[in-house]
């Protein structure tokens, strides 16, 4: 079991599977359990609930106060100089004692005073730029350095996050097709459909009961719901299409001689807000929408215009939610959305 496998695990990026048997190993290795610990309090003040590349709250203040601790401790002893007025005064007084020289002694020499020094008040800088008594532009830049590290270690978690759950949801999409293509299998080549007085979410209740889903599955992105014990439908499904006759129809899995053909949408995320038809649950992911096409495929992409003439995967050809006026004409619902 590797660090990767936990940190997966840790921020619920895992496949249904993965998560159980990473479960059941925890559950017999208490070594593994504490490397899991220790993962969870490395990522503690990362995790808390707010949007990825945010900083935790009072990030800055708590890292300029380390900093300047820092610094003071380790400030340079600077050297006490005498003030230079005292020594020129003490100098003069020296100079001034009169001596009078004995018989060996030899008159002294006189020499010109050297000029005296011009003594001039050290410039003041303001106390709001001091620290220690002198400008501190080191302390700027070590702060600027923490901040750009601090952006960098956020923005690296949550692309590694994102990847997580891209790989994540589709894997779900790829179990979802299993669970209708074995549905097909037992239903002549039918897969489940919605009925006049069904909603689209009905589906997901039709593949558990036939048993072609995982016990526990969840139809919908787990990355967003891994934390709920009693999770919702998140994807949308297709509402079927109408017949020259009027008659309420559900797609059929391509045989070669039908009508289907693999590249007809059959359910997918929750549209974003830029692509909703009308008020509903949106995207928990934008600005991406992960499609699962009949012939297994799942596509990531930002536009609903990817029906098999480009249109609209969440509205009819009448801009209405309702089912296709036609086979190719692909209307996917969300839960309570009727054909």
């Amino acid at each position: 079991m590797t660090d990767e496998d936990l940190i997966g695990y840790l921020l619920g990026a895992l496949d249904p599977d993965d998560q159980s048997a990473i479960e059941a190993h925890l559950l017999a290795s208490p070594d593994a359990t504490a490397r899991l610990e220790r993962l969870r309090l490395a990522f503690a003040p990362l995790e808390a609930d707010r949007e990825p590349g945010s900083p935790p709250t009072g990030l800055a203040v708590r890292t300029v106060a380390c900093l300047a601790a820092y610094l003071a401790e380790h400030e340079p002893q600077t050297r006490k100089t005498s003030d230079p007025a005292t020594l020129s005064a003490t100098f003069r007084a020296v100079a001034e004692q009169p001596h009078e020289p004995t018989a060996e002694e030899a008159p002294p020499l006189t020499f010109p005073a050297p000029p005296r020094p011009l003594l001039r008040a050290p410039r003041e800088e303001p106390e709001s730029r001091l620290i220690g008594g002198r400008l501190r532009p080191d302390l700027i830049i070590a702060c600027g350095i923490a901040f750009f590290a601090c952006g960098l270690v956020l923005s690296a978690i949550g692309k590694v996050r994102a990847h997580y759950q891209l790989l994540a949801c589709q894997a779900n999409l790829q179990t979802l097709h299993a669970g209708l293509v074995g549905y097909a299998d037992t239903h002549d080549g039918r897969y489940p459909q919605i009925g006049p007085n069904e909603t689209a979410d009905s589906f997901a209740k039709t593949l558990a009961d036939a048993g072609q889903v995982p016990v526990g599955f969840r139809a919908g992105c787990p990355a967003t719901s891994a934390n709920e014990t009693t999770t919702p439908v998140r994807y949308t499904y297709s509402l079927g299409f109408q017949t020259p006759t009027g008659e309420l129809v559900g797609l059929r899995r391509p045989n070669g001689t039908s009508e289907e053909f693999d590249l007809l949408p059959i359910a997918a995320d929750y549209p974003t807000a830029s692509a909703t038809p009308a008020a509903g649950p949106l995207c928990d992911h934008p600005p991406q929408m992960n499609v699962l096409f009949v012939g297994g495929q799942v596509r990531v992409t930002t536009s609903p215009l990817i029906g098999p003439n480009g249109d609209d995967i969440y509205r009819n050809v009448l801009d209405q939610v309702a089912a296709g006026i036609n086979r190719s004409d692909v209307v996917l619902g969300r839960p309570g959305d009727k054909p």
